[in-house]
């Protein structure tokens, strides 16, 4: 009688405890995994600091060819990074109106990495800029990631323009032009980050090391479907439509680090 009596109360326990969970209220939604980045050089491909970097491994998940592409004796090198890996360095300011360039190119294989569409989408790098970047006719600003150019039917691109970041993203439907506040501090790490979500542009700018100028802005306004096919991506510089670059216009002129590009 004792053990029956004992299973009965274990039995309504076990019950009691099955049915407490309806007084929690719904389970949280879970956090949405953030799609893979598509293209992201993070220059650790076994490359020898201090050598010239002449091809760069695509960590990403796309079907991306990259390359470096240069004018003159122009390279792009691999130094120390901000977090105690590697980077890479684009040349230095000099000034002349026929500077040589170097930069970084990026082929969309055909599976679309490239290509945001009409979807949300995100782009940007870490980047440390020189104390000296631009000041001649030619090379007034600093191209950090970009594809397509200002006249061409779509464009994406973050650039420096006397240190201060700023984003343009162009479509079928429009434009946006996003800007910072203020500049960076030259020979400091950043990170920085431009996304479309809806007709919301978001530039995100992020101390590194303490430096100043750090912030989120954001402008709105129709950009549509983005349809940029066969142009390529160019890191640390201008290029035409084939992806040679052009001597000394807005060559990128300091360090740049983990570059990306993802389409939600």
């Amino acid at each position: 009688m004792v053990r029956l009596a004992a299973a009965a109360v274990m039995v309504v326990l076990l019950g009691l405890t099955g049915c407490g969970s309806d007084d929690d209220g719904p389970s949280a939604s879970p956090t949405p995994t953030p799609k893979p980045e598509g293209l992201l050089l993070d220059f650790e491909s076994g490359l020898t600091e201090g050598s010239a970097a002449t091809t760069v491994a695509n960590a990403g998940t796309g079907s991306v060819q990259t390359e470096v592409r240069a004018t003159g004796s122009a390279t792009v090198e691999e130094v120390a990074g901000p977090d105690g890996g590697t980077s890479v360095r684009f040349p230095a300011y000099t000034g002349a109106a026929e500077a040589p360039a170097a930069v970084l190119v990026a082929i969309d294989q055909g599976d679309g990495t490239l290509d945001p569409g009409d979807d949300e989408f995100g782009f940007g790098a870490s980047f440390k800029i020189d104390e000296e970047s631009s000041g001649s006719a030619a090379d007034n600003g600093d191209n950090l990631v970009q594809r397509g150019s200002f006249e061409s039917p779509g464009q994406l691109k973050i650039q420096l323009d006397h240190d201060v970041p700023s984003c343009r993203i162009k479509g079928a439907g429009g434009e946006v032009f996003v800007e910072a506040e203020g500049p960076v501090d030259p020979g400091s790490w950043y990170s920085v980050s431009c996304e479309r979500r809806g007709t919301d542009v978001e530039l995100t700018v992020e101390a590194l090391d303490g430096g100043a100028g750090a912030g989120t802005w954001h402008a709105t306004g129709p950009t549509g479907e983005i349809a940029l096919t066969g142009l390529p991506l160019t890191v640390g510089g201008k290029t035409g439509p084939d992806g040679t670059p052009v001597a000394s216009a807005d060559q990128f002129n300091g360090a740049v680090d983990d570059v990306f590009f993802r389409v939600e």
